[in-house]
Protein backbone atom coordinates (compact mmCIF):
# COMPACT_ATOMS: atom_id res chain seq x y z
CA UNK A 1 0.00 0.00 0.00
CA UNK A 2 2.84 2.38 0.82
CA UNK A 3 4.66 1.62 -2.43
CA UNK A 4 8.07 0.17 -3.08
CA UNK A 5 11.64 1.42 -3.08
CA UNK A 6 13.71 1.73 -6.25
CA UNK A 7 17.19 3.16 -6.64
CA UNK A 8 17.52 6.39 -8.65
CA UNK A 9 20.95 7.94 -9.28
CA UNK A 10 22.39 6.28 -6.20
CA UNK A 11 19.53 7.31 -3.88
CA UNK A 12 16.46 5.53 -2.63
CA UNK A 13 13.19 7.08 -3.88
CA UNK A 14 9.85 5.85 -2.67
CA UNK A 15 7.36 5.34 -5.47
CA UNK A 16 3.83 5.39 -4.07
CA UNK A 17 1.42 2.68 -5.06
CA UNK A 18 -1.56 3.43 -7.24
CA UNK A 19 -3.83 2.58 -4.36
CA UNK A 20 -2.25 5.25 -2.16
CA UNK A 21 -2.56 7.84 -4.92
CA UNK A 22 -6.18 6.80 -5.45
CA UNK A 23 -6.94 7.23 -1.75
CA UNK A 24 -5.34 10.68 -1.75
CA UNK A 25 -7.35 11.94 -4.70
CA UNK A 26 -10.53 10.39 -3.31
CA UNK A 27 -10.02 12.44 -0.16
CA UNK A 28 -9.43 15.57 -2.27
CA UNK A 29 -12.64 15.01 -4.22
CA UNK A 30 -14.65 14.26 -1.06
CA UNK A 31 -13.36 17.40 0.64
CA UNK A 32 -14.16 19.43 -2.48
CA UNK A 33 -17.72 18.07 -2.43
CA UNK A 34 -18.08 19.22 1.19
CA UNK A 35 -16.74 22.67 0.28
CA UNK A 36 -19.18 22.99 -2.62
CA UNK A 37 -22.05 21.87 -0.38
CA UNK A 38 -21.19 24.54 2.16
CA UNK A 39 -20.95 27.10 -0.62
CA UNK A 40 -24.44 26.21 -1.83
CA UNK A 41 -25.78 27.00 1.64
CA UNK A 42 -24.49 30.56 1.18
CA UNK A 43 -25.47 30.87 -2.49
CA UNK A 44 -28.50 33.08 -1.73
CA UNK A 45 -26.32 35.60 0.10
CA UNK A 46 -25.29 38.49 -2.15
CA UNK A 47 -22.67 41.18 -1.60
CA UNK A 48 -23.64 44.29 -3.53
CA UNK A 49 -20.16 44.89 -4.99
CA UNK A 50 -20.73 41.99 -7.40
CA UNK A 51 -23.19 44.23 -9.20
CA UNK A 52 -20.35 46.63 -10.04
CA UNK A 53 -18.67 43.80 -11.95
CA UNK A 54 -21.96 42.91 -13.62
CA UNK A 55 -22.70 46.45 -14.79
CA UNK A 56 -19.22 46.75 -16.28
CA UNK A 57 -19.53 43.28 -17.86
CA UNK A 58 -22.93 44.09 -19.35
CA UNK A 59 -21.72 47.38 -20.80
CA UNK A 60 -18.65 45.69 -22.27
CA UNK A 61 -20.69 42.84 -23.77
CA UNK A 62 -23.54 44.98 -25.11
CA UNK A 63 -21.83 48.28 -25.92
CA UNK A 64 -18.18 47.29 -26.34
CA UNK A 65 -17.07 49.78 -23.71
CA UNK A 66 -15.32 48.98 -20.42
CA UNK A 67 -17.17 51.67 -18.47
CA UNK A 68 -19.71 52.02 -15.70
CA UNK A 69 -21.65 54.67 -17.65
CA UNK A 70 -21.25 53.59 -21.28
CA UNK A 71 -22.98 56.59 -22.79
CA UNK A 72 -21.28 59.17 -20.61
CA UNK A 73 -18.80 61.72 -21.93
CA UNK A 74 -15.10 61.67 -21.17
CA UNK A 75 -12.56 58.95 -20.49
CA UNK A 76 -13.91 55.70 -18.98
CA UNK A 77 -13.04 54.98 -15.35
CA UNK A 78 -11.72 51.58 -14.27
CA UNK A 79 -13.83 50.93 -11.21
CA UNK A 80 -13.53 47.15 -10.89
CA UNK A 81 -10.99 45.33 -8.75
CA UNK A 82 -10.27 42.68 -11.39
CA UNK A 83 -9.80 43.21 -15.11
CA UNK A 84 -9.74 39.50 -15.88
CA UNK A 85 -12.84 38.68 -13.83
CA UNK A 86 -14.73 41.48 -15.61
CA UNK A 87 -13.65 40.08 -18.98
CA UNK A 88 -14.79 36.58 -17.95
CA UNK A 89 -18.23 37.86 -16.95
CA UNK A 90 -18.48 39.95 -20.12
CA UNK A 91 -17.68 36.89 -22.22
CA UNK A 92 -20.36 34.91 -20.37
CA UNK A 93 -22.85 37.73 -20.94
CA UNK A 94 -21.96 37.88 -24.62
CA UNK A 95 -22.46 34.13 -24.89
CA UNK A 96 -25.99 34.43 -23.48
CA UNK A 97 -25.15 33.59 -19.85
CA UNK A 98 -25.81 36.95 -18.20
CA UNK A 99 -26.49 37.93 -14.66
CA UNK A 100 -25.81 37.22 -11.05
CA UNK A 101 -26.40 33.47 -11.20
CA UNK A 102 -23.71 33.08 -13.84
CA UNK A 103 -21.21 35.10 -11.80
CA UNK A 104 -21.92 32.96 -8.74
CA UNK A 105 -21.70 29.70 -10.69
CA UNK A 106 -18.38 30.60 -12.35
CA UNK A 107 -16.90 31.73 -9.04
CA UNK A 108 -18.04 28.48 -7.43
CA UNK A 109 -16.29 26.50 -10.17
CA UNK A 110 -13.12 28.52 -9.44
CA UNK A 111 -13.46 27.86 -5.71
CA UNK A 112 -14.06 24.14 -6.30
CA UNK A 113 -10.79 23.91 -8.25
CA UNK A 114 -8.73 25.33 -5.38
CA UNK A 115 -8.34 22.07 -3.35
CA UNK A 116 -7.24 20.07 -6.40
CA UNK A 117 -4.81 22.81 -7.44
CA UNK A 118 -3.30 22.79 -3.95
CA UNK A 119 -3.05 18.99 -4.16
CA UNK A 120 -1.08 19.28 -7.40
CA UNK A 121 1.25 21.81 -5.75
CA UNK A 122 1.90 19.48 -2.78
CA UNK A 123 2.21 16.40 -5.00
CA UNK A 124 4.92 18.09 -7.06
CA UNK A 125 6.71 19.41 -3.97
CA UNK A 126 6.60 16.09 -2.07
CA UNK A 127 6.28 13.38 -4.75
CA UNK A 128 6.97 10.49 -2.39
CA UNK A 129 4.15 11.33 0.07
CA UNK A 130 0.90 11.32 -1.97
CA UNK A 131 -1.43 11.35 1.03
CA UNK A 132 -0.11 14.78 1.97
CA UNK A 133 -1.70 16.12 -1.21
CA UNK A 134 -5.05 15.74 0.54
CA UNK A 135 -4.07 17.92 3.51
CA UNK A 136 -5.01 21.31 1.94
CA UNK A 137 -8.36 19.96 0.74
CA UNK A 138 -9.20 18.62 4.20
CA UNK A 139 -8.04 21.85 5.84
CA UNK A 140 -10.33 23.86 3.54
CA UNK A 141 -13.38 21.59 3.28
CA UNK A 142 -15.31 23.09 6.20
CA UNK A 143 -14.03 26.66 5.92
CA UNK A 144 -17.00 29.03 5.87
CA UNK A 145 -15.06 31.99 4.51
CA UNK A 146 -13.78 30.18 1.43
CA UNK A 147 -17.18 28.56 0.88
CA UNK A 148 -19.09 31.83 1.19
CA UNK A 149 -16.84 33.75 -1.17
CA UNK A 150 -16.77 30.86 -3.63
CA UNK A 151 -20.51 31.39 -4.15
CA UNK A 152 -20.36 35.18 -4.08
CA UNK A 153 -19.84 35.95 -7.77
CA UNK A 154 -16.95 38.21 -6.78
CA UNK A 155 -13.34 37.85 -7.93
CA UNK A 156 -12.24 36.32 -4.60
CA UNK A 157 -12.36 32.63 -5.59
CA UNK A 158 -10.81 33.38 -8.98
CA UNK A 159 -7.97 35.26 -7.25
CA UNK A 160 -7.47 32.44 -4.76
CA UNK A 161 -7.29 29.88 -7.58
CA UNK A 162 -4.80 32.04 -9.51
CA UNK A 163 -2.43 32.26 -6.54
CA UNK A 164 -2.71 28.54 -5.84
CA UNK A 165 -1.96 27.86 -9.52
CA UNK A 166 1.23 29.93 -9.28
CA UNK A 167 2.37 27.73 -6.40
CA UNK A 168 1.55 24.60 -8.41
CA UNK A 169 3.85 25.96 -11.15
CA UNK A 170 6.72 26.70 -8.76
CA UNK A 171 8.81 23.78 -10.05
CA UNK A 172 9.03 25.63 -13.37
CA UNK A 173 10.27 29.08 -12.29
CA UNK A 174 10.07 30.74 -15.71
CA UNK A 175 6.43 29.73 -16.21
CA UNK A 176 5.63 30.62 -12.60
CA UNK A 177 7.17 34.07 -13.08
CA UNK A 178 4.91 34.83 -16.04
CA UNK A 179 1.91 33.58 -14.03
CA UNK A 180 2.94 35.80 -11.12
CA UNK A 181 3.10 38.82 -13.39
CA UNK A 182 -0.37 37.98 -14.70
CA UNK A 183 -1.76 38.23 -11.14
CA UNK A 184 -2.05 41.98 -11.77
CA UNK A 185 -4.83 41.14 -14.22
CA UNK A 186 -6.74 39.37 -11.43
CA UNK A 187 -6.43 41.73 -8.45
CA UNK A 188 -4.85 45.15 -7.74
CA UNK A 189 -2.44 43.66 -5.19
CA UNK A 190 -1.10 41.32 -7.88
CA UNK A 191 2.13 43.31 -8.46
CA UNK A 192 2.96 43.18 -4.76
CA UNK A 193 2.56 39.42 -4.61
CA UNK A 194 4.41 39.02 -7.90
CA UNK A 195 7.43 40.92 -6.59
CA UNK A 196 7.59 38.83 -3.43
CA UNK A 197 7.04 35.65 -5.42
CA UNK A 198 9.88 36.37 -7.84
CA UNK A 199 12.24 36.96 -4.93
CA UNK A 200 11.14 33.67 -3.34
CA UNK A 201 11.82 31.73 -6.55
CA UNK A 202 15.21 33.29 -7.23
CA UNK A 203 18.42 31.51 -6.28
CA UNK A 204 20.84 34.27 -7.25
CA UNK A 205 20.97 37.76 -8.74
CA UNK A 206 21.03 36.52 -12.33
CA UNK A 207 17.93 34.39 -11.76
CA UNK A 208 16.21 37.27 -10.01
CA UNK A 209 16.71 39.58 -12.99
CA UNK A 210 15.54 36.96 -15.48
CA UNK A 211 12.40 36.06 -13.53
CA UNK A 212 11.63 39.72 -12.84
CA UNK A 213 11.74 40.48 -16.56
CA UNK A 214 9.43 37.58 -17.31
CA UNK A 215 6.97 38.69 -14.63
CA UNK A 216 7.11 42.27 -15.94
CA UNK A 217 5.76 41.31 -19.37
CA UNK A 218 2.05 40.74 -18.49
CA UNK A 219 2.20 43.64 -16.03
CA UNK A 220 3.60 45.96 -18.71
CA UNK A 221 0.90 44.90 -21.19
CA UNK A 222 -1.81 45.66 -18.62
CA UNK A 223 -0.29 49.01 -17.65
CA UNK A 224 0.04 50.15 -21.27
CA UNK A 225 -3.55 49.13 -21.90
CA UNK A 226 -4.70 51.09 -18.88
CA UNK A 227 -2.80 54.20 -19.95
CA UNK A 228 -4.21 54.00 -23.45
CA UNK A 229 -7.83 53.32 -22.47
CA UNK A 230 -8.35 54.77 -19.00
CA UNK A 231 -5.51 57.33 -19.02
CA UNK A 232 -4.43 55.96 -15.63
CA UNK A 233 -1.73 53.52 -14.55
CA UNK A 234 -3.73 52.07 -11.63
CA UNK A 235 -7.44 51.29 -11.23
CA UNK A 236 -9.66 53.89 -9.63
CA UNK A 237 -10.20 51.55 -6.67
CA UNK A 238 -6.66 52.46 -5.56
CA UNK A 239 -7.68 56.08 -5.01
CA UNK A 240 -11.09 55.23 -3.57
CA UNK A 241 -9.91 52.66 -1.01
CA UNK A 242 -6.24 52.95 -0.17
CA UNK A 243 -6.46 56.15 1.82
CA UNK A 244 -10.17 56.63 2.45
CA UNK A 245 -10.11 56.58 6.25
CA UNK A 246 -13.80 57.44 6.60
CA UNK A 247 -14.77 54.49 4.44
CA UNK A 248 -12.99 51.82 6.50
CA UNK A 249 -14.59 49.68 9.17
CA UNK A 250 -11.33 48.14 10.38
CA UNK A 251 -7.75 49.03 11.01
CA UNK A 252 -5.21 46.89 9.23
CA UNK A 253 -4.03 45.29 12.49
CA UNK A 254 -7.59 44.68 13.63
CA UNK A 255 -8.46 43.01 10.35
CA UNK A 256 -5.41 40.76 10.51
CA UNK A 257 -6.10 39.93 14.14
CA UNK A 258 -9.66 38.98 13.27
CA UNK A 259 -8.50 36.52 10.60
CA UNK A 260 -5.69 35.06 12.70
CA UNK A 261 -8.03 34.45 15.63
CA UNK A 262 -10.44 32.73 13.26
CA UNK A 263 -7.86 30.24 11.94
CA UNK A 264 -4.72 30.51 14.09
CA UNK A 265 -3.49 26.96 13.45
CA UNK A 266 -3.61 27.37 9.68
CA UNK A 267 -2.65 31.02 9.19
CA UNK A 268 -0.24 31.48 12.09
CA UNK A 269 1.20 28.27 13.52
CA UNK A 270 1.66 26.34 10.25
CA UNK A 271 3.73 29.08 8.53
CA UNK A 272 5.64 29.73 11.76
CA UNK A 273 6.48 26.02 12.06
CA UNK A 274 7.72 25.94 8.46
CA UNK A 275 10.04 28.88 9.10
CA UNK A 276 11.22 27.50 12.42
CA UNK A 277 12.04 24.09 10.93
CA UNK A 278 13.58 25.32 7.69
CA UNK A 279 17.00 24.11 8.88
CA UNK A 280 15.66 20.52 9.08
CA UNK A 281 13.04 20.67 6.31
CA UNK A 282 14.14 21.75 2.86
CA UNK A 283 11.66 24.43 1.82
CA UNK A 284 11.54 23.97 -1.92
CA UNK A 285 10.24 26.49 -4.43
CA UNK A 286 6.56 25.66 -3.80
CA UNK A 287 6.83 26.23 -0.03
CA UNK A 288 8.88 29.40 -0.49
CA UNK A 289 6.45 30.79 -3.04
CA UNK A 290 3.40 29.93 -0.91
CA UNK A 291 4.98 31.66 2.09
CA UNK A 292 5.83 34.72 -0.02
CA UNK A 293 2.30 35.02 -1.43
CA UNK A 294 0.83 34.51 2.04
CA UNK A 295 3.04 37.29 3.40
CA UNK A 296 1.98 39.51 0.52
CA UNK A 297 -1.71 38.97 1.19
CA UNK A 298 -1.23 39.76 4.89
CA UNK A 299 0.78 42.86 4.04
CA UNK A 300 -1.83 44.12 1.60
CA UNK A 301 -4.65 43.69 4.13
CA UNK A 302 -2.55 45.56 6.68
CA UNK A 303 -1.78 48.47 4.35
CA UNK A 304 -5.28 48.63 2.87
CA UNK A 305 -6.78 48.84 6.33
CA UNK A 306 -9.09 45.87 6.03
CA UNK A 307 -12.46 45.66 4.36
CA UNK A 308 -16.09 46.25 5.28
CA UNK A 309 -17.32 42.95 3.82
CA UNK A 310 -17.93 39.93 6.07
CA UNK A 311 -15.90 36.73 6.17
CA UNK A 312 -12.48 38.37 5.76
CA UNK A 313 -12.52 38.57 2.01
CA UNK A 314 -9.01 39.95 1.55
CA UNK A 315 -7.44 37.02 3.38
CA UNK A 316 -9.38 34.13 1.85
CA UNK A 317 -6.47 33.77 -0.57
CA UNK A 318 -4.17 33.05 2.38
CA UNK A 319 -6.07 29.92 3.40
CA UNK A 320 -4.92 27.56 0.61
CA UNK A 321 -1.44 29.08 0.59
CA UNK A 322 -1.02 28.32 4.29
CA UNK A 323 -2.55 24.87 3.75
CA UNK A 324 0.07 24.04 1.12
CA UNK A 325 2.81 25.16 3.52
CA UNK A 326 1.31 22.98 6.26
CA UNK A 327 1.24 19.92 4.01
CA UNK A 328 4.85 20.36 2.87
CA UNK A 329 5.98 20.94 6.47
CA UNK A 330 4.28 17.71 7.56
CA UNK A 331 6.47 15.86 5.08
CA UNK A 332 9.30 16.35 7.56
CA UNK A 333 7.32 15.02 10.50
CA UNK A 334 8.78 11.79 11.78
CA UNK A 335 5.44 10.47 13.02
CA UNK A 336 2.52 9.69 10.76
CA UNK A 337 0.29 9.85 13.81
CA UNK A 338 1.38 13.47 14.35
CA UNK A 339 0.64 14.26 10.70
CA UNK A 340 -2.82 12.70 11.01
CA UNK A 341 -3.53 14.60 14.24
CA UNK A 342 -2.45 17.89 12.67
CA UNK A 343 -4.59 17.33 9.60
CA UNK A 344 -7.58 16.51 11.81
CA UNK A 345 -7.00 19.64 13.86
CA UNK A 346 -6.91 21.77 10.72
CA UNK A 347 -10.19 20.29 9.53
CA UNK A 348 -11.83 20.82 12.94
CA UNK A 349 -10.57 24.40 13.06
CA UNK A 350 -12.23 25.04 9.71
CA UNK A 351 -15.48 23.64 11.08
CA UNK A 352 -15.50 26.29 13.80
CA UNK A 353 -15.96 28.97 11.14
CA UNK A 354 -19.52 27.77 10.53
CA UNK A 355 -21.29 30.99 11.57
CA UNK A 356 -21.72 32.94 8.34
CA UNK A 357 -22.27 30.05 5.99
CA UNK A 358 -25.26 28.30 7.50
CA UNK A 359 -26.76 31.08 9.56
CA UNK A 360 -26.62 34.64 8.26
CA UNK A 361 -27.14 36.19 11.70
CA UNK A 362 -24.84 39.07 10.81
CA UNK A 363 -27.70 40.50 8.73
CA UNK A 364 -29.87 40.93 11.82
CA UNK A 365 -27.58 43.77 12.88
CA UNK A 366 -28.92 45.76 9.90
CA UNK A 367 -32.57 45.77 10.80
CA UNK A 368 -33.66 47.42 7.58
CA UNK A 369 -32.59 44.36 5.63
CA UNK A 370 -35.84 42.40 5.70
CA UNK A 371 -34.60 39.33 3.87
CA UNK A 372 -34.57 36.00 5.69
CA UNK A 373 -31.55 35.45 7.93
CA UNK A 374 -31.31 31.68 7.68
CA UNK A 375 -30.68 30.12 4.30
CA UNK A 376 -31.29 26.66 2.93
CA UNK A 377 -30.08 25.37 -0.41
CA UNK A 378 -32.22 26.81 -3.18
CA UNK A 379 -34.31 24.44 -5.22
CA UNK A 380 -32.75 25.92 -8.35
CA UNK A 381 -29.33 27.31 -7.41
CA UNK A 382 -28.06 30.06 -9.71
CA UNK A 383 -31.40 30.13 -11.55
CA UNK A 384 -33.90 31.48 -9.03
CA UNK A 385 -33.92 35.31 -8.84
CA UNK A 386 -32.06 36.88 -5.93
CA UNK A 387 -33.70 39.37 -3.59
CA UNK A 388 -32.45 42.92 -3.60
CA UNK A 389 -31.61 44.42 -0.22
CA UNK A 390 -34.18 46.57 1.51
CA UNK A 391 -32.33 49.81 0.83
CA UNK A 392 -32.01 49.59 -2.98
CA UNK A 393 -35.62 48.39 -3.15
CA UNK A 394 -36.71 51.39 -1.09
CA UNK A 395 -34.62 53.81 -3.15
CA UNK A 396 -35.92 52.37 -6.41
CA UNK A 397 -39.48 52.99 -5.28
CA UNK A 398 -38.64 56.43 -3.93
CA UNK A 399 -36.76 57.89 -6.89
CA UNK A 400 -38.61 56.27 -9.81
CA UNK A 401 -41.08 59.22 -10.01
CA UNK A 402 -38.15 61.62 -10.51
CA UNK A 403 -35.62 59.65 -12.60
CA UNK A 404 -36.13 58.87 -16.27
CA UNK A 405 -33.88 56.91 -18.62
CA UNK A 406 -30.88 59.03 -19.58
CA UNK A 407 -30.82 60.96 -16.28
CA UNK A 408 -27.97 61.01 -13.78
CA UNK A 409 -28.18 59.90 -10.13
CA UNK A 410 -25.56 60.87 -7.55
CA UNK A 411 -25.39 57.87 -5.20
CA UNK A 412 -23.23 57.46 -2.11
CA UNK A 413 -22.73 53.84 -3.17
CA UNK A 414 -22.74 51.79 -6.37
CA UNK A 415 -24.10 48.29 -6.50
CA UNK A 416 -27.60 46.90 -6.77
CA UNK A 417 -29.42 50.11 -7.74
CA UNK A 418 -27.19 50.97 -10.73
CA UNK A 419 -27.39 47.37 -11.90
CA UNK A 420 -31.19 47.60 -12.02
CA UNK A 421 -31.31 51.13 -13.47
CA UNK A 422 -29.11 50.21 -16.41
CA UNK A 423 -29.98 53.21 -18.61
CA UNK A 424 -29.23 55.79 -15.90
CA UNK A 425 -25.77 57.30 -15.32
CA UNK A 426 -24.33 57.40 -11.81
CA UNK A 427 -21.93 59.55 -9.83
CA UNK A 428 -20.27 57.57 -7.06
CA UNK A 429 -19.81 59.40 -3.77
CA UNK A 430 -16.90 57.27 -2.55
CA UNK A 431 -15.17 57.28 -5.93
CA UNK A 432 -15.10 53.65 -6.99
CA UNK A 433 -16.36 54.54 -10.48
CA UNK A 434 -16.01 58.34 -10.31
CA UNK A 435 -12.54 59.73 -11.07
CA UNK A 436 -12.81 63.06 -9.25
CA UNK A 437 -14.56 61.57 -6.21
CA UNK A 438 -11.93 58.83 -6.00
CA UNK A 439 -9.03 61.29 -6.00
CA UNK A 440 -10.73 63.31 -3.27
CA UNK A 441 -11.34 60.15 -1.21
CA UNK A 442 -7.59 59.55 -1.33
CA UNK A 443 -6.78 63.15 -0.24
CA UNK A 444 -9.99 64.50 1.35
CA UNK A 445 -8.39 67.76 2.52
CA UNK A 446 -6.89 68.75 -0.81
CA UNK A 447 -8.69 71.98 -1.87
CA UNK A 448 -7.94 71.49 -5.56
CA UNK A 449 -9.36 67.96 -5.58
CA UNK A 450 -12.34 69.11 -3.52
CA UNK A 451 -13.14 71.79 -6.06
CA UNK A 452 -12.79 69.31 -8.95
CA UNK A 453 -15.21 66.86 -7.31
CA UNK A 454 -17.68 69.65 -6.53
CA UNK A 455 -17.66 70.99 -10.08
CA UNK A 456 -18.06 67.48 -11.51
CA UNK A 457 -21.22 67.12 -9.43
CA UNK A 458 -22.75 70.38 -10.63
CA UNK A 459 -21.70 69.74 -14.23
CA UNK A 460 -23.62 66.45 -14.17
CA UNK A 461 -26.72 68.10 -12.60
CA UNK A 462 -28.06 64.83 -11.17
CA UNK A 463 -31.82 64.51 -11.00
CA UNK A 464 -31.45 62.81 -7.60
CA UNK A 465 -28.70 62.77 -4.99
CA UNK A 466 -28.61 59.98 -2.39
CA UNK A 467 -26.46 60.97 0.61
CA UNK A 468 -25.62 59.25 3.91
CA UNK A 469 -25.01 61.76 6.71
CA UNK A 470 -22.94 61.29 9.83
CA UNK A 471 -25.54 61.65 12.58
CA UNK A 472 -22.92 63.24 14.87
CA UNK A 473 -21.47 65.87 12.52
CA UNK A 474 -24.37 66.22 10.11
CA UNK A 475 -21.94 66.07 7.18
CA UNK A 476 -21.94 63.49 4.38
CA UNK A 477 -19.56 60.57 4.78
CA UNK A 478 -18.54 61.01 1.16
CA UNK A 479 -15.95 63.81 0.74
CA UNK A 480 -17.23 64.51 -2.78
CA UNK A 481 -20.83 64.85 -1.61
CA UNK A 482 -19.71 66.95 1.34
CA UNK A 483 -18.06 69.34 -1.11
CA UNK A 484 -21.25 69.59 -3.17
CA UNK A 485 -23.66 70.03 -0.24
CA UNK A 486 -21.47 72.77 1.27
CA UNK A 487 -21.87 74.84 -1.88
CA UNK A 488 -24.81 77.33 -1.86
CA UNK A 489 -25.79 76.10 -5.31
CA UNK A 490 -26.91 72.79 -3.83
CA UNK A 491 -29.49 74.29 -1.44
CA UNK A 492 -30.72 76.50 -4.26
CA UNK A 493 -30.98 73.66 -6.77
CA UNK A 494 -32.01 70.55 -4.75
CA UNK A 495 -34.67 69.84 -2.15
CA UNK A 496 -34.90 67.04 0.40
CA UNK A 497 -37.40 64.35 -0.58
CA UNK A 498 -37.05 61.92 2.34
CA UNK A 499 -34.73 60.15 4.75
CA UNK A 500 -34.45 56.77 6.43
CA UNK A 501 -31.88 55.36 8.88
CA UNK A 502 -29.20 53.12 7.42
CA UNK A 503 -25.99 51.44 8.72
CA UNK A 504 -24.98 52.73 12.14
CA UNK A 505 -28.37 54.48 12.31
CA UNK A 506 -27.00 57.25 10.10
CA UNK A 507 -29.68 58.95 7.96
CA UNK A 508 -29.79 58.23 4.25
CA UNK A 509 -31.22 61.37 2.65
CA UNK A 510 -32.66 61.63 -0.86
CA UNK A 511 -32.48 65.02 -2.56
CA UNK A 512 -34.34 65.88 -5.79
CA UNK A 513 -33.43 68.66 -8.18
CA UNK A 514 -35.99 71.44 -7.78
CA UNK A 515 -36.89 71.66 -11.46
CA UNK A 516 -37.70 67.93 -11.65
CA UNK A 517 -41.40 67.19 -11.28
CA UNK A 518 -42.66 63.81 -10.13
CA UNK A 519 -44.68 61.68 -12.54
CA UNK A 520 -47.87 60.05 -11.30
CA UNK A 521 -47.85 56.71 -9.53
CA UNK A 522 -48.79 54.71 -12.61
CA UNK A 523 -45.92 56.12 -14.66
CA UNK A 524 -43.46 55.66 -11.78
CA UNK A 525 -44.56 52.04 -11.36
CA UNK A 526 -44.17 51.46 -15.09
CA UNK A 527 -40.61 52.83 -14.97
CA UNK A 528 -39.73 50.61 -12.03
CA UNK A 529 -41.24 47.51 -13.62
CA UNK A 530 -39.39 48.23 -16.88
CA UNK A 531 -36.07 48.42 -15.05
CA UNK A 532 -36.75 45.20 -13.15
CA UNK A 533 -37.91 43.41 -16.31
CA UNK A 534 -34.48 43.91 -17.87
CA UNK A 535 -32.74 42.20 -14.93
CA UNK A 536 -34.66 38.98 -14.44
CA UNK A 537 -31.94 37.62 -12.13
CA UNK A 538 -33.02 39.89 -9.26
CA UNK A 539 -36.34 40.87 -7.74
CA UNK A 540 -37.37 43.67 -5.42
CA UNK A 541 -38.84 43.12 -1.99
CA UNK A 542 -42.51 43.88 -1.61
CA UNK A 543 -43.73 46.26 1.06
Amino acid sequence: MLGHIIPVAGSRVQVPSRRTVFVAWTLVLAATAVLVGRALLAERQTVDDVFIFLRYARNLAEHGRYAFNPGGPGTPVEGTSSVLWTLVLAAAWRAGWPGLGTAKLVSLVAGALVPATCAVAVRRAVPGRPLLAAVPALALAFDADLATWSASGMDTAFWTLACAACVALASRPAVAAVALGALAWVRPEGPLLAALGVVALSQDRKTLVRLALLAAVPLAVLTLGRLAYFHAAVPNTFWAKMNAVDGKDYTGLGYLGSALMRRPLLLLFAPAAALALRARIALGPAARLALALLAGSLLFALVAGGDWMPDRRLLVVGLPLAAVVAAITLAGAGSRLFALATCTALALEAGLTVDHTTDQTWRTHEWLDQRVVRWTVSGHPFRDPYWLDWMPTHLLQQISPFVAPGDTVAHVDVGELPYVMDDVSFLDGFGLVDREAGRLAFSPRDPVLREAAREAFFAARPAVAIVVLDEVTGHPFSPAQDAALADPRFAAGWREQGRVPTWGNHPCVTYVRRDVMAVDHAHALARMNAWLARVKDVQALQD
